[in-house]
């Protein structure tokens, strides 16, 4: 259609009329004569000055530019022959030009079809209450219930009663401190801060999310497995299949293996996370040129047990029909855990030069990865076997994807930096858990310090030598300092005293004081334990002062984001420090928190042979969908503690009213609307309703956060 009307403007622009030049010249004086006389007889129309100037500059303008036209027709007509000049020499030919933008990708064998699907079979869920966990979840209710009733604990007794292992005598401290001794290890501390964690994803309290795998169009594949998160976990999110221009991958990548209870048999079932792999085709191009073509997917499998899925279970599209998506426009699911198996630290080799060099045993069984929805409801899966940690800075470790995150120099750019701090700052920590990482901390830290200096000094100190440090606590080995320094000076308190006595004696006998003789603990020693001392004083206020997640990054690594950390000798080298598992673990947590370091894509509209995506309404339903989420959230959190809002429930069934109302006015015209928009399935609804839709819910939210946050 555009190229016929483009043909029809030519023809009428190349149209030519021969107009005599003494017609052209009679009708510039006519209009030259028209505009003087109507600017003489409308000069009072304009009565502000300024008009009255612009006017005057644009009539004498005018008649300028005619006049100069009429004095050149006239000198032209005056003249005889042609007005065309000499033809002049012919120039060089140019070359061919580059080649231009694809606009309806012809470079494709097929165009790309998509359809909206929202038929899919679920492979697996995982729930967040599984029976191993079980154990854990019960102390910290134990804790939790504390708290609830006004009482607050004594994080005093946390450094006298766990870490020193001075235990009280009564039955209630006694289980106090048993509960928190039995959840200060890497595996409940990760499990713990997952689950808050989780409360900024799609997460519920019950479910993790559903894995599930689009179907209902024949003669289409499935673009990718789609994720539905906990909250979501009745609605049907649009998915896609495909058709047209695709390729079969080339093989799978394992990503990671994990368990899921099956409340249907109770077994505990195996299930897999796959990456296809593209592949490299050569195709003919533009001008019949071999190009080698890239294909790449659009998102990762979810299958049962460990074998592969096979090839015809996924597709890769060329690259010339995807374009990279902004990570930041990924959306976190949620967050798993299953198992993290970490070596003892009293079994570490303490044998080196010194303590910093001790290299901990890494975390050797690391179950835990995050997935995140991409625009096209595919998923990326973020996961430790993808990613290595480095000789370098936390934020360097951090970021998975650098392209987007180094400046000019290599180095992190400050947006990265703010963008980390702000994500980690979002995470708000419960004391319990704050208390757990500090204490699970300082005792490994410590005791490394003191156990390496004791073992130095092992021959210098005669106590120390029956001290076995592979099953002495923290406590018993600043105990036994403690008591071999006091023998040491009450020591050396009698040496003095004797010599002083023979002195004054009668038979004027001198023994003179040897200095030599005196008994002293070596200085490194008494600098570890007066430092270990110092640090068990300040854990109190720590936990008191410690909100957020960044806040814990800030405490247990020395220069926060900006540490150095080592994982071989190179990085000792390079000014880093060897992590322990405590530390390892918080960096793998927060390596998980950021998007995966594979690229995610979407298919370009001009590559589309079916229509194209409504990039608008995509981003309003997101946002619609985020909204009604954290409604979800809010409204779980009250019904579960119903007891306590029991008071302020009749103002809150009136604000729900109001809000059905408000809903049913904008949208009362769609049957079973209420139900549509419980689901999530908006097709019915234009873009303009559902940004209504998101301010009614808006106002909900700070309504319930308002109550929530007073009773």
């Amino acid at each position: 259609m555009f190229e016929t009307l483009s043909v029809f403007v030519d023809d009428i622009a190349s149209f030519e009329i021969p107009i005599p030049i003494e017609f052209q010249i009679i009708f510039i004086v006519i209009i030259i004569i028209a505009l003087c006389v109507g600017a003489y007889f409308l000069r009072d129309m304009f009565d502000i000055s300024t008009m009255r100037g612009g006017f005057s500059w644009f009539i004498f303008i005018a008649v300028l530019n005619l006049s100069t036209l009429l004095a050149i027709f006239i000198y032209y007509n005056t003249k005889e022959g042609s007005y065309k000049g000499d033809i002049g020499k012919r120039g060089k030919k140019g070359t061919i030009g580059k080649k231009g933008n694809s606009v309806s990708c012809n470079f494709c064998k097929n165009n790309i079809y998509l359809q909206k699907v929202r038929q899919s079979n679920v492979i697996c869920r995982l729930d967040t209450k599984v029976k191993a966990f079980e154990p854990i979840f019960k102390k910290e209710n134990y804790f939790n219930r504390i708290l609830e009733k006004g009482n607050s604990i004594d994080y005093d007794s946390f450094i006298e009663n766990i870490i020193l292992k001075n235990s009280l005598s009564t039955a209630k401290t006694n289980t106090a401190i048993d509960n928190f001794n039995a959840l200060m290890n890497t595996n409940s501390i990760s499990i713990l801060l997952i689950k808050v964690i989780n409360e900024i994803s799609k997460a519920s309290l019950n479910t993790y999310g559903t894995f599930r795998n689009p179907t209902g169009k024949t003669g289409y594949l499935p673009i990718g497995d789609s994720v539905y998160g906990g909250l979501e976990d009745k609605l049907e999110l649009n998915s896609f299949m495909i058709d047209g221009n695709i390729v079969y991958p080339k093989n799978y990548t394992q990503l990671v293996s994990f368990k899921s209870y099956n409340g249907k048999t109770g077994d505990i079932d195996t299930y897999t996370i796959w990456r296809p792999q593209g592949q490299m085709i050569n195709q003919k191009r533009f001008r019949n040129e071999i190009e080698a073509v890239h294909y790449s997917a659009l998102g990762d499998l979810c299958r049962y047990g460990t074998t592969p899925p096979k090839d015809n279970e996924a597709v890769t599209i060329s690259m010339d029909c995807l374009e990279e998506i902004d990570p930041s426009d990924l959306t976190l699911v949620f967050v798993y855990v299953g198992n993290i198996d970490v070596i003892d630290e009293k079994k570490i080799d303490y044998t080196e030069s010194n303590s910093y060099l001790i290299e901990n045993e890494p975390l050797n069984d690391i179950e835990v990865f995050s997935v995140w929805r991409t625009p096209m409801n595919t998923f990326l899966t973020n996961c430790n076997s993808q990613n290595e940690l480095t000789n370098n800075s936390l934020f360097y470790n951090i970021i998975n994807n650098l392209n987007s995150a180094l400046n000019k120099y290599g180095n992190i750019s400050s947006k990265a930096k703010k963008e980390i701090g702000v994500k980690l700052e979002q995470i708000q920590i419960p004391k319990l858990i704050t208390a757990l990482i500090l204490c699970k901390y300082y005792e490994i830290e410590l005791l490394q310090d003191i156990v390496y200096y004791i073992n130095r000094y092992r021959n210098a100190v005669p106590e120390f030598k029956s001290i076995n440090t592979s099953t002495s606590t923290l406590g018993d080995l600043l105990n036994k300092i403690d008591k071999t320094r006091t023998r040491y000076e009450d020591f050396n308190d009698e040496l003095r005293r004797k010599a002083s006595i023979s002195l004054r004696s009668n038979n004027n006998k001198i023994i003179r004081y040897d200095e030599k003789k005196e008994k002293h603990l070596p200085s490194m020693i008494l600098k570890v334990y007066e430092t270990a001392q110092t640090k068990l004083l300040t854990i109190p206020v720590q936990i008191e002062n410690t909100y957020t997640l960044l806040d814990i990054v800030n405490l247990i690594f020395e220069n926060g984001l900006e540490t150095k950390v080592a994982v071989d000798s190179d990085g000792i080298a390079q000014g880093g420090v060897f992590m322990n598992s405590i530390q390892e673990m918080v960096l793998r947590i927060c390596k998980i928190l950021m998007p995966p370091n594979k690229p995610a894509y979407t298919v370009k509209d001009e590559c589309l042979g079916t229509f194209a995506i409504d990039r608008e309404r995509e981003e309003v339903i997101r946002l619609f969908t985020q909204v009604k989420n954290i409604n979800f959230k809010l409204n779980e959190k009250i019904v579960n503690e119903y007891e306590k809002f029991e008071p302020v429930m009749l103002n809150v069934n009136q604000r729900i009213e109001i809000m059905q109302t408000q809903i049913g006015q904008l949208c009362g015209h769609i049957d079973n609307y209420l139900d549509k928009i419980a689901n999530s399935n908006l097709e019915e609804f234009t873009t303009t309703r559902v940004k209504g839709l998101i301010e009614i819910y808006n106002s909900m939210n700070d309504y319930l956060n308002d109550v929530i946050s007073k009773v």
